[in-house]
């Protein structure tokens, strides 16, 4: 079977007379991409070379009000997409806003390690960059914030509405009596 006749993206056959779309992908190249495919292609930045402004000779370019992506942000995006998004989804509902801390994982240049911690347990997911097409995966888990090393325990990210993870700490909250601003 053809790499023409399967979805780039999900590997399933293209259907007799189904639609697809053709994506450029920064490390294969053209791709076939099936309709419902085309949200995660880019996500995983790929381009589609018909989509008004595509820049297809490589990145796309940043808009000057923007700032280039960092490794970071990208990890958060993904993790929010995934799984484990859902899961902190359901849990901040339950515990309440937890800690996040986003930093390398150990041994590997390409992965971001994502802490989620509350006063009663902590998460430890995986997000491999390398690897678009790898789902996140679960580190490990625990029940005392104490059990972290120092680095999982640099809180730099946050737990949006709804529990979506967001780089940058929120703003301070001014305690009782305290004059706002």
């Amino acid at each position: 079977m053809s790499s023409e006749s399967t979805c780039a993206v999900c590997g399933r056959t293209i259907l007799a007379g189904e639609r697809t779309r053709s994506y450029m992908s920064p490390k294969g190249g053209p791709q076939r991409v099936c309709e419902l495919c085309r949200g995660r292609a880019e996500r995983l930045g790929w381009v589609d070379p018909a989509a008004p402004g595509a820049n297809v000779g490589g990145r796309p370019e940043p808009q000057p009000s923007e700032s280039p992506r960092s490794r970071l942000d990208r990890a958060v995006e993904r993790f929010n997409a995934s799984e484990a998004g859902r899961t902190v989804t359901g849990l901040t509902r339950t515990l309440g806003e937890p800690r996040v801390s986003l930093g390398a994982a150990a041994g590997s240049p390409s992965e971001v390690r994502v802490t989620v911690a509350w006063d009663l347990c902590w998460y430890q997911w995986g997000v491999d960059l390398g690897d678009e097409l790898r789902p996140v995966f679960e580190l490990g888990r625990g029940d005392e914030v104490a059990q972290l090393d120092g680095s999982a325990r640099e809180w730099n990210a946050r737990a949006g509405e709804g529990g979506r993870l967001a780089l940058g700490l929120p703003p301070k909250r001014p305690r009782d009596g305290e004059p706002v601003g």
